[in-house]
């Protein structure tokens, strides 16, 4: 709604904003992904948050923008978290979010994290048979000690990530939320989804959205880990064109590489041609 004065108020530059952006959006939204709902949600998320509002407008359709490349939703749970540093206003995926797009693309069929503590009994093993063991225990279970994601796979074959505190705190110091958010409010929340984002990372390169949720979270909290060129796929082998026997001349004697082969004289009679070296290189040749 416009102001009294004929002025437009920052919501009504917003909505003019989005609604001009919305044919963008749609170029790289996912089909299953309804534009109109998620700028409507953006325009929810910034009447109910006045720092959300205060970012410059820019940011605020780059976040969008982010949302149609991962199909994830400004909701928070589930989808992605609109969170605004200064006046940039910042897309970071939900752990939640990073699974639904690795189960969209048909990486896994399903993924979950769990937090274990001091006093709880855990152990695991990989190899040959791999195993996890995992019993909480009761009361007070003690400080945070290691996370693990187990994720299905589409064939049924279960498989598990595990990181213990030492690598989770790593990640969290390079984080630019190190010290505020939900790294302070909700710690074990980000252990789950520390782990499950580095369990997801393997299945890189079987969609764009997962990808860019990826590289939006890493951009963010800092998980900066190796990179790994892509699988090249072999290329077709010319094969080598095998040596050419020294030519025989009418009575079966080699060329002298030494002395030149005297001229024969030509006395009327067709004979057939020499054989033309290409066809060494026929299937009819072993050598191939």
């Amino acid at each position: 709604m416009a102001a009294t004065n004929g002025q437009l108020t920052p919501m009504d530059k917003l909505k003019g904003q989005l609604d001009w952006a919305k044919d963008k959006l749609a170029e790289i939204a996912p089909k299953y992904m309804d534009v109109d709902r998620v700028t409507r949600l953006m325009l929810e998320a910034c009447r109910k948050n006045s720092k959300i509002l205060a970012c410059t407008p820019e940011s605020i359709i780059q976040f969008c923008m982010k949302c149609a490349e991962t199909g994830l939703e400004p909701i928070g749970a589930g989808g992605c978290w609109p969170i605004p540093y200064g006046t940039t206003l910042t897309f970071i995926p939900d752990y939640r979010g990073l699974v639904h797009c690795a189960v969209r693309c048909g990486a896994i069929t399903s993924a979950h994290a769990e937090i274990v503590r001091t006093a709880d009994e855990f152990d695991y093993e990989l190899g040959l048979t791999p195993f996890l063991k995992h019993k909480p225990a009761g009361g007070d279970r003690g400080e945070l000690e290691i996370a693990y994601c187990i994720f299905t796979l589409p064939n049924g074959e279960k498989r598990f990530t595990v990181m213990d505190s030492s690598e989770i705190n790593g990640i969290r110091a390079r984080s630019k939320a190190a010290r505020s958010g939900p790294w302070m409010t909700d710690e074990g929340e980000m252990w789950k989804k520390t782990v499950i984002r580095r369990a997801m990372k393997p299945f890189a390169g079987m969609s764009s959205a997962l990808d860019a949720a990826i590289e939006a979270d890493d951009a963010e909290t800092g998980a900066v880990e190796e990179k790994r060129e892509p699988v090249k796929m072999p290329q077709a082998i010319t094969p080598a064109a095998p040596e050419m026997p020294p030519e025989e001349t009418k009575k079966g004697r080699k060329k002298s590489t030494d002395k030149p082969e005297p001229a024969i004289e030509d006395n009327g009679i067709d004979e057939p041609p020499l054989a033309d070296p290409r066809q060494w290189a026929s299937n009819d040749n072993p050598a191939r």
